[in-house]
């Protein structure tokens, strides 16, 4: 029988983590809040991401300001990202994660 031999290999590869929702830049929304087809990293849920931006819209006037947002819904539906459109859609001031 033949002699095997194994060599250990001690390259190691920098690993870059991407997040699952890294692409999203915001809802996606026209300034009528309509939602585009496909804009700034979002696809589909058009009708969430219109109501997402009504209630953006909300909080910028200060008609909801300091209340909490309840995103429910089954797995896999697009709720992070909703949620996370709305953060970028809010700026840099508002905690992403």
């Amino acid at each position: 029988m033949a002699e095997l031999k194994l060599s250990e290999s001690r390259d190691l590869t920098r690993v870059e983590r991407i997040g699952a929702h890294s692409h999203i830049r915001g809802l996606g929304l026209d300034s009528s809040l309509e939602p585009r087809a496909v804009s700034e990293g979002m696809v589909g849920q058009t009708k969430a991401r219109k109501a997402a931006g009504v209630i953006l819209q909300m909080i910028k006037e200060g008609k909801i300001a300091g209340r909490a947002i309840l995103i429910a819904g089954q797995p896999g539906t697009g709720k992070t990202a909703i949620a996370m459109g709305m953060a970028k859609s809010l700026g840099l001031e508002t905690p992403s994660r």
